[in-house]
């Protein structure tokens, strides 16, 4: 006879016989391209997102898993193998540097970096410049886009707020949030810019306003202040939760999958809600 206190309850034996095994959290991966010191892919780790970057120069700063390669040439290769992207192709052919060095061939690669991102299916994100050619508005062509400005998320210093606008063309709709211009506007502007030492922004004050602490100085000129991708990557988030194909009692499945092609843990979650 088995002593009663090596006695199993069969209640006990059949709850763990129905107890669903959950896999810890995965956190969807993004690519982030043209990557640069990892200000964009920041904000998107905030966001929830596992970031591996991308860039043609070796960035040892970048905190965030880094690939040292031809964004355009690994996006064609392996953008299918990514969740999300995001693209921030060079802005000096976009911006007021064109005008003031117009015997300087500078890339034009936001064309080109489109089309490869929506041959890959995937959400994507294209960031630059504002005079860039990015959609940064919905409209009833189903485009999307946003524009964003440190004042909407309170970035600054003391003596100003921080007025980097940049646009961001989406494959998601991005609500629009307001300006908030009040008082002096200042930045981080590459050598020292051109708009006089009361808006320039040094190493300590710059590190404060992007709020990025890691990266040198000349690299915070060209960084994207990760509240700006902690906002887009919240709304990407949103829509791909929003797309994705459910089962009865909210059990996802491979987009594409019939209802009754389940596997492992999503086939068990399954059988357990239908018995409950």
């Amino acid at each position: 006879m088995i002593p009663h206190s090596e006695r199993r309850d069969h209640r006990q034996e059949r709850a763990e016989r129905m107890t669903v095994r959950v896999n810890p959290i995965v956190r969807p991966r993004l690519l982030d391209l043209f990557c640069g010191a990892g200000g964009a892919g920041e904000g998107y780790a905030r966001a929830g997102f596992d970031v591996t970057g991308v860039d043609l120069a070796d960035m040892p700063r970048n905190p965030h898993g880094f690939i040292q390669a031809d964004a355009l040439e690994y996006l064609e290769a392996h953008g299918h193998e990514y969740d999300a992207i995001h693209a921030s192709p060079p802005c000096q052919g976009y911006s007021r540097l064109k005008a003031m060095h117009p015997d300087k061939g500078w890339p034009l690669l936001i064309e080109p970096t489109r089309e490869l991102l929506k041959a890959t299916g995937k959400p994507y994100v294209i960031e630059n410049v504002e005079g860039a050619p990015l959609h940064h508005y919905s409209d009833l062509f189903g485009n999307h886009g946003v524009m964003l400005c440190g004042s909407m998320f309170g970035l600054g210093v003391e003596r100003g707020y921080l007025r980097r606008h940049r646009l961001f063309e989406t494959s998601f709709p991005v609500p629009q949030p307001a300006c908030r211009h009040q008082g002096r506007a200042v930045g981080v502007y590459a050598h020292g810019g051109h708009s006089g030492k009361h808006r320039m922004l040094y190493r300590a004050e710059a590190a404060e306003a992007l709020q990025i602490d890691w990266m040198t100085r000349d690299e915070m000129c060209q960084a994207i202040p990760p509240a700006y991708t902690e906002y887009i990557g919240r709304a990407m988030l949103r829509a791909m939760r929003a797309n994705k194909p459910k089962l009865r009692g909210g059990v996802s499945r491979p987009s594409g999958a019939p209802c009754w092609a389940l596997r492992n843990t999503g086939e068990r979650q399954w059988k357990s809600s239908r018995r409950n």
